[in-house]
């Protein structure tokens, strides 16, 4: 998947219609298929890989955004500079 945020995947309906068909998943020819969550709050990244891990082969938490907009967010490659909250995220 592009990179999805996942605050946004789970609190805006019309977001996650956008990043991800849910209802007809993703065809077999199309997998494996791996999402991509960008964000920091444990209660974000949680629920939005909960939300979508029947329909997708693996979950990955970006780590490696370098962007300005990344740093403002605090995530992507500005997680590695704050080990324990980027530890809290992946246990």
């Amino acid at each position: 998947t592009p990179m999805i945020h996942a605050k946004l995947f789970c609190t805006k309906p019309k977001y996650r219609e956008k990043f991800f068909d849910t209802v007809a998943g993703t065809p077999a020819e199309d997998r494996p298929v791996v999402a991509q969550f960008c964000g920091y709050q444990i209660e974000h990244v949680l629920g939005a890989a909960t939300q979508i891990a029947p329909h997708v082969d693996a979950i990955d938490i970006n780590c490696g955004c370098p962007q300005q907009i990344a740093k403002k967010g605090h995530y992507g490659a500005f997680l590695l500079e704050k080990t324990d909250e980027l530890l809290e995220l992946v246990r």
